[in-house]
């Protein structure tokens, strides 16, 4: 009787140490977090901005000028529209967010996250969204490989 709980309880446990759902959409809103917050223009915007929430149109021009209109403010400032997880060969978060720029307007994305790489990827909409790895590619070609990625992996 003790072996077959104890059988009975490991096979229960078999697949617990897999997060689930909610644990994966949790990382990727916290990878999110992190991949707004590290920007690199983040700091020279919100240094153009100071905090304000109400800008003049010198401001808004500044902000414009250094390409602000395509950065994310906040993350606190961002919301999920849909997340879905895709379970393939690996397993990945897919989904959307809305989030304010540093001139106001609103900036729809989707994204792509794998908590086994620990890798969120925004989907790239400006010549501001390279990475110092990726500088080399134009936007057309990042946008391609963003669109196949997410027929490969979010489907």
């Amino acid at each position: 009787m003790k072996t077959c709980g104890i059988m009975l309880l490991c096979a229960l446990l078999v697949g617990c140490d897999q997060p689930n759902d909610t644990q994966l959409r949790l990382d990727a809103s916290r990878q999110l977090q992190r991949t707004i917050d590290v920007n690199p223009l983040r700091a020279s915007c919100e240094e153009i901005a100071r905090g304000r929430e109400w800008l003049t149109q010198r401001t808004l021009e500044k902000l414009e000028a250094k390409g602000c209109q395509n950065v994310l403010r906040s993350a606190t400032e961002t919301n999920f529209t849909h997340a879905e997880v895709y379970r393939h060969t690996m397993t990945v978060v897919c989904g959307a967010i809305d989030g304010k720029s540093f001139t106001g307007t609103d900036l729809p994305r989707r994204f792509i996250y794998s908590p086994e790489e620990k890798a969120l990827v925004l989907e790239p909409m400006s010549e501001q969204d390279k990475t110092r790895f990726e500088g080399r590619k134009t936007l057309q070609q990042l946008q391609d490989d963003f669109n196949r990625q997410q027929q490969q992996y979010c489907q």
